[in-house]
């Protein structure tokens, strides 16, 4: 696949859950990895049709992870404004889920983006904070 941004490192983050379904997960990633586009991992409410698993993955030289939050009574709710359904605060037990998964895909690939989508008020910029204080952490203790 010949893109007109070759400069640029390309990511796909797919917004429905079945492109990465037990049938189509290995002809998803092998795509991707063909084609050097990044992966993109996410973290969202989990139980809806549009769900998308958390899988981890790394398809070119940059991981890429977005954190949409996990408030589920807003999710799928028509009558929510989208800066809604990003009215999420993680607190340290969720971001440390990730520590394993941040080891994986730091190892995996030559750069780590972590992105948090959930912007309301300063959510978004509080969890990044704590996600960079840990993985430091993670970096310190590292071999």
């Amino acid at each position: 696949m010949q893109t007109k941004l070759p400069q640029y490192q390309l990511a796909v983050e797919f917004r429905h859950g079945s492109w990465v379904s037990e049938k189509n997960l290995d002809r998803t990633l092998s795509f991707l990895a063909d084609n050097k586009l990044a992966y993109v991992c996410v973290d969202e409410p989990q139980g809806f049709n549009s769900s998308v698993p958390p899988v981890i993955a790394v398809t070119s030289d940059v991981s890429v992870i977005r954190f949409h939050g996990r408030n589920k009574a807003a999710w799928e709710r028509d009558n929510t404004a989208a800066s809604g359904r990003f009215n999420y605060l993680y607190n340290d037990n969720e971001l440390r889920e990730w520590e394993p998964r941040f080891r994986e895909l730091s190892v995996k690939g030559k750069e780590l983006h972590v992105i948090f989508n959930n912007c309301y008020d300063d959510k978004a910029i509080q969890n990044a904070r704590q996600t960079k204080l840990l993985i430091d952490q993670l970096s310190s203790t590292s071999p």
